[in-house]
This record gives structure tokens, sequence and C-alpha cells, in this order.
């Protein structure tokens, strides 16, 4: 009896330690995770989208806990639905079913890329380039009371943010589409004095200015966006030829009207230029 007691305690420990065992997860290969993750980066730098998303699954196979990576994952899709947009509004004016079934793709990436920065922002509070990227997503998705949020969020760690100055401006954009023109204007200006000639900052402040019908303060600032080649910002030239309608100078608002048309000349922008 007592050998045959032993004998079971003896199984029923054995089974114990193979269903412990089940239940661990594998050890990380640091090293190894690391360098898939650095293939998934320099994939995403170099528009190789594909192979980006896959070398970041890879990685999140071997850690699913590499905030990064979900990250990467989640910049996969905002990169696929700005490429979308760019079909929409730039390359042509797409309507009727045409742009509402590219716009429901282009909704289903900017979720699928939020619920990857969502994931990161949740294994690593800090990550202030992910919360960053909800920020972004959430504008896409049309919550600007969530973007405001997430961007406040993500200036409160600038040591994993890549660019504050720049989620500074996002964030003053968010505020101008809540129609808070003050804070809207004050994010802008203290973007612009931490990283001064930047052309969406410098555009965004002069629509700040434009709905207050401040239009020689406006027109100032689109004319420096104008007056940079490497901005390329078409609404710029929209917004400086309405302004300068509002100012009275014919001549100059059919100078702006003429070089708005002419930059993307097939754009919904450029449907926009003519008075």
């Amino acid at each position: 009896m007592l050998a045959k007691l032993c004998k079971t305690l003896i199984v029923f420990a054995g089974s114990a330690c193979v269903l412990a065992l089940a239940g661990c997860p594998h050890p990380v290969n640091k090293e190894k995770c690391a360098k898939r993750l650095d293939l998934a980066k320099d994939a995403l730098a170099n528009g190789r989208l594909d192979e980006a998303a896959a070398e970041a699954n890879k990685t999140l196979a071997c850690n699913p806990n590499d905030e990064e990576a979900h990250n990467v994952g989640g910049l996969v899709h905002v990169i696929r639905a700005t490429l979308t947009e760019r079909s929409l509004v730039v390359d042509d004016c797409l309507t009727g079913v045409d742009a509402e079934a590219l716009r429901s793709d282009q909704d289903e990436e900017y979720a699928a890329a939020d619920k990857a920065f969502a994931r990161a922002t949740q294994l690593a509070p800090d990550y202030g380039e992910a919360w960053a990227n909800r920020g972004a997503t959430a504008m896409a998705l049309g919550d600007v009371d969530a973007a405001v949020g997430h961007y406040e969020e993500a200036l409160v760690h600038p040591e994993r943010l890549v660019n504050p100055a720049g989620t500074r401006a996002n964030l003053g954009w968010a505020q101008f589409q809540r129609e808070d023109y003050v804070a809207a204007a004050k994010e802008l200006l203290l973007s612009l004095q931490f990283q001064p000639g930047n052309c969406f900052a410098t555009y965004r402040l002069g629509r700040v200015y434009f709905a207050r019908e401040e239009w020689e303060k406006a027109a100032e600032q689109f004319q420096g966006v104008t007056d940079d080649p490497s901005c390329g910002l078409q609404e710029s030239w929209l917004y400086l030829m309405k302004s300068r309608i509002e100012q009275g100078l014919t001549a100059d608002a059919t100078v702006a009207r003429d070089a708005c048309r002419t930059m993307a000349p097939k754009s919904c922008v450029a449907a926009q230029c003519r008075f």
C-alpha cells in the first residue's frame, strides 16, 4: 500500500511539473528580439511597410511585451492610411462611392494603429512617442478631446519623445479644432520657440490668426510657409489667397491662387483655390 501511494505521488508530482512548465512563458532571447526590432525599424524608415510589419510581428512573437514593436506596427498602419489620404485628396479629389470605400479602409488602418499604440502605452506608460502617436490616430478618427489628452500625456514624458516641439504643434492643432484659439496659439508659439521655421506650426498659427480675423498676422504666417520651397504645403497658398482677399489685395490673391492651383492641380485643395 505504501509503495502504491508513493508511486501515485510521484506520478502526480511529475504531472504537476509538466503543467507548471507548460504554463511558464519561454525565456526571452533579448539579443534575438532586439535584432528583429532593428530590422523592423530599418524597414519602416525605408518605406518597406510589409517587411516592417512582418519583422514587428516576429519581434512580438519573440517578446509580446516589447512596446517598441507595438509602436512600429502601429506606424505601419498610420503610413498606409496616409497613403490612402493622398489618393483621396491630393492625387485626385475623389467623391462618391470611391471615396467612401477608401475612407472605410483608412478608418480601419487608423483603428488598428490606435490599438497598437494603446498596447504600447499600457506596457510602458512613460512611452511618450506612443502617446503622441495615439494623439495622431485620435485626431484622424475625429476624437479631438482624446487627442488633446494623449498629446498632453506625451509631453509629460519628453525623455521618450522623438520631437517634443512637433508634438506641441500637434497639441496646438488639436486645440484649434476645439476652437480654443488662445490655447492653440500658446502651444504653437511655444513650438516655434523650440523649432523656428517649422512649416506645420507656422501654417497652423496662421490658421489661428485667420479664425480670429487677424488677416495681416495670418498672411504673414502663410507667406512664411509659401516662401520656403521645402514646406510644400498647398493649404498655405489657399489660405494666403483667402487672407489677401480679406485684406483687399486682389493682385496678391491672384498670385496665391495660381500657385495653389499649379502645385497639385487635381487635389481637393486646388478645387478650393478660386475666387
